[in-house]
């Protein structure tokens, strides 16, 4: 089912994709904040293997809260009218 535009009643709608997201989604990747763990651990000469094990938890506190958060976000997409310009959520 197309997407219609509330203000126009245009088909020509697109959704909007959020660039924040994406740009969080990498900086807080799992090999990312492990390997910033580890990288810290030797500049404060602690053994590495901390630095696993803090990137670690680290990050699947990271996945943890981003799948809380995700499902609010599921419901209500927000999309932007290319003929009027109008931006709507559904």
């Amino acid at each position: 089912m197309k997407t219609v535009c509330p203000n126009c009643h245009s088909f020509n709608v697109q959704e909007v994709t959020s660039e924040y997201s994406s740009l969080a989604d990498e900086l807080f990747a799992p090999t990312v904040l492990v390997s910033l763990s580890v990288s810290l651990c030797k500049s404060f000469k602690v053994h590495p293997a901390v630095g696993i094990v803090a990137g670690t938890a680290l990050a699947t506190l990271v996945q943890i809260t981003k799948f809380n958060h995700a499902l609010p976000q599921l419901a209500q997409k927000q999309y932007r009218c290319d003929h009027c310009s109008h931006a709507f959520t559904l």
